[in-house]
Order: structure tokens, then C-alpha cells, then sequence
């Protein structure tokens, strides 16, 4: 959740559920402040969503992070796919419907092999070998 205050813009007591990720912030205060946003960056601006206007939403959200024996995950809307302990092996993605679930205890892969072949499609797009070698991950071919 986000906490955003906004005098004579924002109503107070406000919310929404539009699902966004850290990497949007620069983005949206670029566009509140009139600055130019930068090119080739994963964030979009969700200032329309301060506004509640019209708000471009993201098709997935990609990340990955190597601590917690390497982790990946991809979120769709209500879905959210995640690998745990890459670095063990582990290639399974595990599926979570996030309106139901928050808490992610039910593993729904089995019953939506349609999502987890989305996810396993995006996971492998979006992965980039890191250029530093501790966040490498050789098990999804990293060198």
C-alpha cells in the first residue's frame, strides 16, 4: 500500500486498487512536476490514478531477486506467479490468485496450466543477465 496526500488534487479518505510497483514512482513524479520522464525505463506514470482519471495499467509486472535462494515472479492482473529457490533447482512456478489469497497459501498451478505458460513465456522474456556476477543466475542460463 501507498499513502499519497495531495491538497486540492487528492480527495482524502480516497483509494484505489490499481496495481503498480516501485519502479512507477519516478515515472509519476516526473509527470506531477512537469519533468521529462526518462526513455527505456519499466515504469509508468500513475498520476491519473491520483487524479482518478483514465489510467494506463501495465500487461504484467516482472521481478527477480536472487537472495532467498533467487526468486522470480510475474504478476497478471489477480495472478501472481513465483519460482522459489531457483538456486536449488527449483523450476516450479507456484500461483497464487492474489484477490482471494493475499497471503499466498494455495498454489493454483495445477488447475491453470494456460497462466503458468504465460508466466514460464514472460519469466524468459523479461530475465536479463545482471552484470554483476552475485546477482547472476546460473540455472536460468546466466553466464
Amino acid at each position: 500500500p501507498m499513502i499519497v496526500s495531495w491538497p486540492n488534487r487528492i480527495k482524502p479518505g480516497s483509494t484505489s486498487d490499481h496495481i503498480s510497483s516501485f519502479y512507477d514512482v519516478l515515472p509519476t513524479l516526473c509527470d506531477i512536476t512537469g519533468a521529462n520522464i526518462p526513455s527505456k525505463i519499466d515504469g509508468i506514470s500513475f498520476k491519473n490514478t491520483l487524479l482518478n482519471r483514465k489510467q494506463k495499467n501495465h500487461d504484467f509486472l516482472y521481478w527477480e531477486f536472487p537472495s532467498y535462494k533467487g526468486q522470480q515472479a510475474v504478476r497478471i492482473g489477480k495472478w501472481k506467479g513465483v519460482r522459489k529457490n531457483i538456486f536449488d533447482g527449483n523450476m516450479k512456478i507456484e500461483l497464487y490468485n492474489l484477490e482471494n489469497d493475499l497471503g499466498e497459501k494455495f498454489d493454483l498451478s495445477n488447475d491453470h496450466p494456460e497462466i503458468i505458460k504465460r508466466i514460464e513465456k514472460i519469466m524468459l522474456q523479461e530475465h536479463e543477465t545482471a552484470e554483476l556476477d552475485r546477482f547472476k543466475f546460473k540455472e536460468l542460463n546466466d553466464l
